[in-house]
């Protein structure tokens, strides 16, 4: 019953879409950040659906394209790409470290919020369109949310906190090394599973998976190491930063293998 709460705070918290069963226990965030990577299948299958559906009545790929990018923000709310911007906003002023996380959690937005916000939209719009216009097997989009949240839901679990995140009472909870083990359990069961029934026994699928998952694996880590340094901790807004940053990574790797 726990884990069934769990996922649907996770639904809640994480998905703008109608959550089926509302309830909340605050005794349980840590449980809630466990199912990131089901939280990840589920937009991933959404995401897949509706450029499938695009493609399938003949939207032009230039208009399919920039649907693929709002949606991939929009179905959570933009949460993640405001965290994406809140860090930017604070590592690119080049501040003292108390002044960096003051700027972080300032609800004004700054210029370097903007700047690269517009790069990353740019990106994300041009490679998108690579990817649909192409011969890229598109279906390995699936996996880039799962990846993603998963490996930001170890990052919240696992590095110690900013004094301000809203995670620092969780992070005292005894025992949270289960947590983690079930977020692992779930991103090799989504990956392994799905991807051998997606691809059966197509090694050069299988292997651009491999490769594309690989990127985005590294890129996340790079980049949760260098906002952790950069901010003194960890937050949920480096969460999203490492979510925004490691699936672009993830989509330019698809788009150029």
């Amino acid at each position: 019953m726990k884990a069934i709460i769990g996922f649907f705070m996770a639904w809640g918290n994480f998905i703008t879409l109608p959550c089926p069963y509302k309830r909340w226990d605050s005794s349980l965030k840590n449980m809630m950040l466990m199912f990131l990577p089901a939280i990840g299948a589920v937009i991933g299958i959404l995401w897949l659906l509706v450029t499938v559906l695009l493609q399938y009545f003949g939207v032009p790929d230039l208009i399919n394209a920039v649907v693929s990018v709002f949606f991939i923000f929009a179905i959570c709310g933009f949460m993640h790409l405001d965290g994406f911007m809140d860090c930017n906003d604070a590592i690119l002023s080049r501040r003292p470290l108390e002044e960096r996380q003051r700027i972080m959690k300032d609800s004004n937005v700054g210029s370097f919020a903007v700047v690269t916000l517009v790069f990353l939209l740019l990106g994300w719009f041009a490679v998108m369109y690579v990817i649909l216009s192409g011969s890229v097997d598109y279906e390995m989009l699936f996996f880039i949310p799962i990846v993603s949240r998963g490996f930001a839901g170890l990052y919240v679990m696992g590095f110690k906190p900013i004094g301000h995140s809203q995670y620092v009472e969780d992070s005292k909870e005894p025992g949270r090394w289960k947590y983690r083990l079930g977020i692992v359990v779930q991103l090799c069961a989504f990956i392994g599973i799905i991807a051998f029934f997606m691809f059966r026994w197509n090694l050069e699928e299988l292997a651009v998976l491999g490769a594309v998952l690989g990127v985005e694996i590294v890129v996340s880590f790079l980049a949760n190491l260098f906002a952790r340094h950069q901010l003194g901790g960890m937050s949920g807004d480096i969460a999203g930063y490492c979510i925004c940053i490691s699936e672009f990574a993830g989509v330019l790797a698809l788009a150029l293998i």
